[in-house]
């Protein structure tokens, strides 16, 4: 990093010289700065009018199912805000009663009224859409008489695989 400093800018390597970089130093800056993007974060989301929702579970390097939310949401100005809402793990299935549980704890984490949602995106996986115990079910019971529009995604790969 001195380095750096001495080559960009060598007046001010004696300011760069008394910041501690200790373990300990850098993870307390990286929670303050997470805490601080979370209430930011939040405070956006609590002047929602209407929030949209696009998500998607895939699996990691280390195996692990990972659901990623993202919410595009609009104010009483109509300034839109579109975000990384949180990414959640899936310890043991990824069914769709499972995927909810999720969805519905990372909304909660966030403080977003699930009756501002009005549209869901997913890839619309058999555990999205399926007949018994899939996401949209649980949401359909969650949430009854709330008109909700839910968009299916496909993967372009999905389109190669069948014309071939």
């Amino acid at each position: 990093m001195l380095q750096v400093c001495d080559a960009l800018c060598p007046d001010k390597k004696n300011n760069f010289q008394t910041v501690s970089l200790s373990r300990k130093t850098v993870t307390s800056r990286i929670e303050a700065i997470d805490k601080n993007l979370i209430s930011q974060l939040e405070s956006k989301i609590g002047q929602f009018k209407f929030c949209s929702i696009a998500m998607d579970e895939s699996t990691d390097i280390n195996d692990t199912a990972q659901l990623v939310l993202f919410i595009r949401g609009v104010d009483e100005n109509f300034d839109i805000t579109e975000e990384l809402a949180c990414m959640r793990s899936l310890k043991e299935t990824t069914k769709g009663c499972d995927i909810f549980r999720e969805f519905q704890e990372g909304l909660l984490t966030l403080k977003v009224p699930i009756t501002n949602i009005c549209n869901i995106t997913t890839d619309g996986a058999p555990n999205m859409t399926g007949k018994n115990l899939d996401f949209l079910d649980s949401l359909i019971k969650t949430i009854p008489g709330t008109m909700l529009f839910f968009y299916i995604v496909l993967y372009i790969k999905m389109f190669c695989v069948n014309l071939h």
